[in-house]
């Protein structure tokens, strides 16, 4: 064997790795809708578009839509509520989805929820029996569920925090008398310093 056709087959054997191992990386690329946590995609849009109408856009203002509400709260849902209670939950939703309230009118959707806000009180509130201890425990109305997740979501993000109040991470001296105009914020401390705010 000469030189010549030892470099032909090593040219041979290195071009065929690195066409071979270009296909190989880029299938380990490909990224699938894969549902993170207990909520859907779909369900996802739905909480959002049910706290947008709870935290609408302004001028001076993001909405929960533009804070990316429904990631944090499918989070919670996931992994910090009761089987029970992700029950009611999705119920919930269901509720929502079968109404389609992502086709309303703005003035629908502001009619409904104003009709869940008054009748909270006649909501039902559930209550469950653990098998295990015959413990019985219940669950707040899901419309209460749902808002108090919008307004934590929306209070924890960055974005929110950063454009919509005077964002300070260690609050300085106490000044009881500031000027205050229509464009001056409120105060926005970050409560523990070890936490982070959400990233949206």
């Amino acid at each position: 064997m000469n030189r010549r056709e030892i470099l032909k087959s090593v040219g041979l054997i290195v071009g065929g790795t690195v066409i071979g191992a270009d296909s190989f990386l880029l299938s380990g690329c490909t990224f699938s809708e894969e549902q993170v946590g207990l909520l859907s995609n779909d369900q996802i849009q739905l909480l959002e578009e049910i706290a947008e109408m709870i935290l609408p856009h302004t001028e001076k203002s993001p909405g929960a839509k533009d804070a990316k509400v429904g990631a944090f709260m499918n989070r919670i849902v996931s992994d910090f509520y009761t089987s029970q209670e992700q029950q009611v939950f999705l119920e919930a939703l269901a509720k929502y989805k079968e109404m389609d309230f992502d086709s309303l009118t703005l003035k629908e959707k502001e009619a409904h929820l104003l009709k869940e806000e008054k009748n909270v009180d006649k909501n039902p509130i559930y209550t469950f029996t653990n098998q295990e201890t015959s413990e019985s425990f219940e669950t707040r109305p899901a419309y209460i569920m749902i808002k108090q997740l919008s307004v934590w979501a929306y209070l924890s993000s960055e974005l929110v925090a950063k454009n919509s109040f005077n964002y300070l991470p260690i609050p300085g001296k106490y000044e009881g008398c500031v000027p205050a105009t229509t464009d001056t914020k409120p105060m926005y401390w970050k409560q523990n310093p070890g936490t982070a705010l959400r990233k949206v």
